[in-house]
């Protein structure tokens, strides 16, 4: 996602260096996912290679110096930080991934919907649970003595749980529509995703989100986000709209899934960029 996807680009943006400088400035020529130029209002003495956190005043992205010009400073995106909460939960990635959203509620109607829809995303992850993460042993088997066979007679219990859940979720109209879709550009936490769409929702609109993070074994995961931020983005011909979600009631063992995630997608980005830089 470009950074006017991420940052609201009709308003006042501020580059803040390392050093607590502070100089207001316009976002131009914004290219591809991540590059971008910023004109400072004032002088802002950096050298190429040096990050700056570029903010809106709601949302912060840092970036990295290419290319310091006559008519300002050639950038890239290097990630996405909250402005003054950069804790563990809160890094967030520029990725594509498979995922789909549909509208459940607007706000006037969340006490009486959003109770079900969270019932039926907990029995969801049950399901996938006792399946996928093996967290149910085979039947009888917490009556059943400890022998040296019974570590192998569990591993081959859960192998075909798993076989028994992939035919499952290939079979599953979601499931199938979500892999028969094409990976989506999306901003992603543990604590909520940005996305583009066609669609404008509404602040507070509550929506359900499916999506599939490609770790082993396989995340397959299903979501109540609430809309809490909408904004319409300039560089399409057509009307797109970026939406900020954050996710309701999340499970603190979904959470760690999405940040083990995060954190390995980091350390394969910055890899690609180290290599391309040799």
């Amino acid at each position: 996602m470009n950074i006017d996807s991420l940052l609201d680009l009709k308003i006042e943006t501020v580059a803040y260096s390392s050093d607590g400088t502070k100089t207001s400035g316009k976002v131009t020529d914004v290219s591809g996912d991540d590059v971008f130029t910023f004109i400072p209002d004032g002088v802002l003495n950096v050298e190429a290679g040096r990050l700056l956190k570029i903010s809106d005043g709601k949302d912060a992205i840092l970036a990295k110096v290419l290319d310091v010009m006559d008519s300002g400073l050639r950038m890239c995106i290097e990630c996405y930080a909250s402005p003054g909460n950069e804790r563990r939960q809160d890094v967030r990635i520029n990725d594509k991934i498979y995922y789909s959203v549909s509208f459940v509620s607007h706000a006037d109607r969340r006490a009486e919907v959003l109770p079900v829809a969270l019932e039926k995303i907990r029995a969801n992850k049950l399901l996938i649970d006792s399946f996928l993460k093996g967290q149910y042993g085979y039947p009888g088997s917490e009556n059943t003595p400890h022998t040296r066979e019974a570590p192998y007679n569990q591993a081959i219990w859960e192998l075909n749980r798993k076989i028994d859940l992939l035919i499952h979720m290939y079979l599953s109209e979601d499931f199938k529509n979500l892999m028969g879709s094409i990976p989506r550009a999306v901003n992603i936490s543990a604590s909520g995703m940005r996305f583009i769409s066609e669609e404008k929702f509404e602040d507070g609109d509550l929506l359900e989100i499916g999506l599939i993070l490609p770790m082993v074994p396989l995340l397959y995961m299903r979501f109540v986000g609430e809309v809490i931020r909408v904004k319409g983005i300039t560089s399409y011909e057509t009307d797109r709209y970026a939406v900020a979600t954050r996710f309701i009631n999340i499970e603190n063992d979904v959470r760690d899934d999405i940040i083990r995630y995060l954190f390995r997608r980091q350390r394969e980005i910055l890899r690609r960029r180290q290599d391309l830089d040799q």
